[in-house]
């Protein structure tokens, strides 16, 4: 017998009981987006495997240990987009994005891959929602996407979280920082875990980003990238936080936020839910004013970005929806027939019905007409319109309300506007 087939690991199918939280977030990410300024770009999934490496960092977990890289039949190593970002940069300069505008706003949705562990949230392909500001450094473009953000979850009923900001200060800034990182991690850096030891060398800010125990309890006194800002960078943080406080957005200062990936500087942030478990970040992102440099421009391109994460932001919705969870709303009409003049008559009236836009569904093969309402029941519908030997011979259906037992006949020329009465 042949082998069954199944989805890969950590790949998962999105079914038709789910699709509507996908759209409800896609549709309402887009519409708010679009009111700020943003516009769609589309990148492929397969780059060149350079693109991340040079862009995310070489030290970097997921360039490290998470990338589903190869080589193609050319010889040219590849890999599967594990974040969106560093894609969409490459093609703002490789298409001169800047030429129409010198500020240009991108957004974009879609899946991306990273090898993982699989477990609740985290998945090997996982989809995210992205954009970017880029041309202008200013901490209100930075607190822009934040406010845009707070009103997109908002608007998908996501309204119980946790906003943490940080500022990682730049480049020239953190270089001392990172001295004093390894000053204080010295004396326990056998101690750390393997990965750790490796980022003492390459990049001790990454120790703070780490999971494993020891190295989490030993980064909670280690000293801040707040401690060391100079006064410029110091006052765009006060800015931006001012921005935030004039929206009515919420948030907390988290000096030990450094985000994943090695590209970002100045602001950072993370929003969190505590309905997700040890996986509680569902969307983050920040400043990257040297990504365009790595990927190959003569000059810093400064921007600001975020990614939302999908599956974990609908895992919240789904939480917070169970919290408060009303009767689902009956919509739409089954039609039954008892015989087969009755089908005939049931599937012109399911036409005239889809195309004046009503939901309508019936069965095509003969059934019992007790079989043909549990279905109809069972899918959802409000209505039931019954067409027998007498119903015909009146020119009606005998119309069913599945939510209280209720019928009557109705003729069939005024079906089509009962319903878009009643539903």
């Amino acid at each position: 017998m042949k082998k069954k087939l199944q989805s890969i690991t950590g790949m998962n199918d999105i079914l038709p009981n789910q699709i509507q939280y996908w759209q409800k977030l896609e549709s309402t990410a887009k519409k708010i987006m679009a009111n700020y300024g943003f516009a769609e770009i589309r990148t492929p999934i397969l780059e060149e495997t350079q693109l991340f490496s040079r862009g995310i960092g070489d030290g970097s977990q997921v360039v490290q240990k998470e990338m589903y890289s190869f080589d193609d039949k050319g010889g040219d190593s590849v890999t599967m987009r594990p974040e969106g970002t560093a894609g969409v940069m490459r093609s703002y300069l490789q298409h001169s994005l800047s030429a129409s505008d010198a500020i240009t706003k991108l957004y974009y949705m879609g899946p991306m891959y990273r090898y993982e562990r699989p477990q609740k949230g985290r998945y090997r392909q996982f989809h995210q929602i992205g954009a970017e500001t880029i041309g202008i450094d200013s901490a209100l473009a930075d607190a822009e996407v934040v406010i845009m953000l707070d009103r997109i979850f908002k608007a998908v009923g996501v309204k119980e979280f946790e906003l943490e900001i940080n500022s990682l200060g730049t480049l020239e800034e953190r270089k001392p920082y990172l001295e004093k990182l390894q000053e204080y991690f010295t004396p326990f850096k056998k101690e750390l875990c393997e990965d750790c030891q490796i980022r003492f060398v390459k990049n001790p800010l990454r120790i703070l980003d780490c999971k494993n125990k020891f190295c989490k309890d030993k980064s909670v006194d280690a000293p801040t990238m707040l401690d060391v800002l100079t006064d410029e960078t110091r006052e765009e943080f006060e800015t931006f936080k001012t921005a935030l406080t004039k929206a009515n957005v919420p948030f907390k200062i988290n000096a030990k936020i450094v985000r994943g990936l090695d590209y970002y500087e100045k602001t950072a942030f993370e929003f969190i839910s505590s309905e997700l478990g040890s996986q509680s970040t569902f969307c983050g992102g920040g400043r990257y004013n040297r990504l365009a440099q790595e990927l190959g421009a003569k000059n810093p391109v400064p921007a600001v970005g975020f990614s939302i994460g999908c599956e974990r932001t609908i895992l919240i919705m789904q939480a917070l929806e169970s919290k408060t969870a009303q009767e689902p709303k009956l919509n739409g009409l089954y039609l039954a027939g008892m015989d087969q003049a009755g089908y005939e008559v049931c599937q012109n009236i399911m036409q005239t019905l889809r195309d004046a836009g009503i939901k309508a569904e019936m069965d095509y093969t003969v059934k019992s007409l007790k079989s043909q309402l549990r279905r109809g029941n069972k899918l959802g519908f409000k209505y039931v319109a019954i067409s027998g030997e007498n119903e015909r011979a009146k020119s009606v259906v005998m119309l069913k309300d599945f939510s209280n037992g209720e019928q009557e006949e109705v003729k069939v020329d005024n079906l089509l506007g009962y319903l878009q009465e009643n539903l």
